[in-house]
């Protein structure tokens, strides 16, 4: 068991680091949405470039609310990953292993990112479907962080249950 754990734990932070840099692609580039045809544009949660001049985006409801939960996101993917650092020195506290914490860490992660890009989609889909928008890179970076959060949530919370736990018997 202690081999799978020990398998588990560099893939699933490797995973995590990917995942950390295409979500902070994603959010701090503005390819979120861009539009074709006469009026040629891109937007991100940040700022609307037209013709080469770009103004910051009104914060709108859905915005900021995309803002609000994909940065929370964010800040517990950092927190993720000091856990996961911390897993390879197997460090523990009781029954809660690095690991556990790292898995919790992510799988929140994953859920605001899931609620903010959700927000986001549901607000613009109207504009993609009934005109010349589309969703971009930058939109599809922080789907793919979000796929990636998961997997490496699941893979920690794996070696979580994979790893050695003190009980009672150990005392004997």
């Amino acid at each position: 068991m202690a081999v799978i754990a020990s398998t588990l734990v560099p893939m699933s932070s490797r995973i995590t680091t990917l995942g950390f840099i295409l979500l902070l692609t994603g959010i701090l580039t503005d390819f979120w949405l861009v539009g074709f045809g006469s009026d040629l544009f891109h937007m991100g949660l940040w700022q609307t470039c037209t013709k080469n001049i770009c103004t910051k985006v009104n914060g709108s409801g859905y915005i900021n609310a995309t803002r609000g939960f994909v940065i929370f996101s964010t800040a517990l993917l950092i927190f993720g990953m000091i856990f996961s650092c911390l897993t390879f020195l197997k460090f523990r506290v009781g029954r809660i292993t690095a690991c556990l914490g790292t898995a919790v860490l992510q799988s929140l992660s994953a859920m605001f990112l899931l609620v903010g890009m959700s927000v986001y989609t549901a607000e613009t889909s109207y504009s993609v479907l009934n005109s010349s928008c589309n969703y971009q890179w930058s939109f599809y970076l922080c789907w793919t962080a979000n796929v990636l959060l998961i997997i490496s949530g699941i893979c920690h919370l794996l070696a979580h249950q994979s790893s050695p736990i003190p009980g009672y018997e150990s005392y004997l």
